[in-house]
Parts: C-alpha cells; structure tokens; sequence
C-alpha cells in the first residue's frame, strides 16, 4: 500500500486569511490544497456508513452538489472511486475524502506528501474529522472579530446583523478551543492573521515548518507570491477573480488590519465587543473597556431581535439572487 499524503485543513471564521494561506501552501513543493469541499461536516454520518450502498450512492451525490456550488472542474463517480480504491489499497471514509481532494488535483496523489482543503467551517467538525483522518493536521486562523465582522457584512454569505455576526464568530473561535482538548500538540498550529500580514516571512514559516517544509522553502513561496509571477493553482485562479478574494493575489502587509476603526461606528465596535471580549482577549485583541455582556444582563431580547433580523436578511438575499 502507498503511502498517504497528510491530509491538512485549514479552518476558522470565514475572512480569517483561511484563503491566503492555503495559496501560499500550494507553493511548497509536495503539497496540494484544494479548493473549499464543504461537505464533510454535514455528510459525517454518510461517511461513516459508507459501506452501505445507498449511503455511497448519497454521498457522492451530495458531495457532487457542494462541488458544483463551489465550482469545481470535475465530480466524484462511483467508478472513479472505486478505481481510487482499488490503485492505492484504500478504503472507507478517509478514502474517499481524498478521492475527492486528488479529482482537481494538478500532481497526482501519490506524488504527494500532504493534501487537503480551506473550508473554514470544519473547524466545528475537528473531533469527527479526526476520527476519520487520525493523521490530520489542522491550521487554524484567527482574525480580530471586528474586521472579520466589517468584512463579512459586505458579503453575500454569512451574518448580516453584528451581534449574530459577533456570536458566530465567538462560536467557531470555541470549537477550535474545545478542539484542542482532543487533537494532539504535533497535528496543530494556530496562526493571527494580524501576525501573517506584517510578519509573513516570520509566520508563514512556522507553517511551512509545520507540514516538514524549511524556512527556505517559506522564503521562497513568499517572495514568488510577492513578486506577483505565482499563478494561482488547483482553481484558485477562479477564485482570486471573485470580488471578495481578488486581495489573495496581492503581498501581504500590515495595510490589511485594523481596517474596522474606519468603517464601523463606535455603536458596531461596542455591539461587537460586548459579545467577543472574552475570546479577543484571548487572543490579544484589545476591547475599548471592558463591557457587560448581554446574557450576563440578562438581556436575550437584544440577541433574538439580532437573530431574528439576521434571518430575514439573509431570506430577503436569497430571494433577490433568484
């Protein structure tokens, strides 16, 4: 039987750098990430029946939706599967998890030596995808709640309202926490995003050393993303043409924090702290003062108005994308 390559997520909040990472790791020699799947959380219990004939008919045809929704080149089949099984002496759950990476792979699997994918979300995933992938490695990224809430109300995904949007954040920030009680000290690395854009030479090569790569080899992937010559790879060339994603393209720099002191109001920043202080401060990002928050009041109204705006929001954006 081949040798695996390690599979490697990479999670947090959405517009948490999970993007600039993964196309700068797509620099190293060895390893493949792949664009967002997004459909192992959600199809964990189909995973591990896979055995079962209708759950494999299911899966792929679920798992074929997510792709279709983010844009990939080609879809699973069960031939094709059932050929990756054969080819590598693998099977189950965690082979088809990498069938899946290698159908938009630009080096084949077994020339590989770490493969996997962005999508942020897994982050509330981590113990089951562990149990799947015993081998996994995780980077999470972290970003200050209050530009990854200034940047998410711009977008057509995720929280409209800033409390929704603040909980949300806090929430994928504990799973990740919680995660580490479970996930050995080798298989994780965190890393700011603050610390990724004015050190990234610093940074990025505690990623690179953390998939077996020196810090020459970081170096030099931060030099040729610098210099603007490095194609994006594995169809992220489509995405950094997406209007939320065209910055992956660009060096990295300090030019890119601390934008929400100049667009959200003092009201927006206080709403956001007041429900995040506590993993801000975790994380070394500094409220204004220390505030009171809601559920310590006792006040629920505030966060079910939020939720309920929120809902109506994101209802309203899909029926005027239709």
């Amino acid at each position: 039987m081949s040798q695996h390559p390690v599979p490697v997520f990479i999670v947090g909040h959405g517009r948490s750098g999970t993007t600039i990472t993964a196309t700068l790791l797509n620099l190293l020699a060895g390893i493949e990430i792949v664009k967002e799947t997004g459909y192992i959380g959600q199809m964990m219990n189909l995973l591990q029946d896979i055995q079962n004939p209708s759950s494999l008919h299911r899966l792929i045809q679920e798992t074929n939706n997510w792709l279709k929704h983010n844009h990939w080149k080609n879809a699973a089949t069960l031939v094709g599967f059932q050929q990756f099984c054969d080819r590598y002496g693998i099977h189950g759950g965690s082979a088809f998890i990498h069938y899946v990476w290698q159908l938009d792979s630009s080096t084949p699997w077994h020339e590989l030596s770490c493969i996997g994918d962005n999508t942020p979300l897994y982050v509330m995933a981590i113990p089951a995808i562990q149990e799947l992938l015993p081998d996994a490695r995780f980077i999470h990224m972290v970003r200050d709640p209050r530009d990854v809430i200034c940047s998410t109300l711009k977008m057509r995904f995720g929280a409209d309202e800033i409390v929704t949007a603040a909980l949300e954040w806090h929430l994928y920030l504990g799973c990740w926490l919680m995660a580490e009680r479970v996930v050995p000290t080798d298989r994780r690395i965190e890393c700011r995003y603050e610390d990724l854009c004015s050190s990234p030479a610093q940074s990025f090569a505690r990623l690179a050393r953390f998939l077996n790569r020196s810090e020459a080899d970081a170096a030099e992937a931060i030099a040729l993303h610098a210099s603007g010559s490095a194609a994006p790879k594995n169809g992220f060339e489509k995405i950094a043409a997406v209007s939320h994603h065209t910055r992956i393209t660009e060096p990295l720099s300090a030019s890119r924090v601390g934008r929400y002191q100049s667009e959200l109001s003092a009201a927006q920043i206080r709403e956001i702290e007041e429900i995040a202080q506590y993993g801000m401060l975790a994380y070394g990002y500094q409220p204004a003062k220390w505030h009171t928050h809601p559920l310590m009041r006792e006040d629920r109204m505030t966060i079910l108005q939020s939720m309920v705006k929120d809902f109506a929001k994101r209802c309203f954006k899909r029926l005027r994308s239709r």
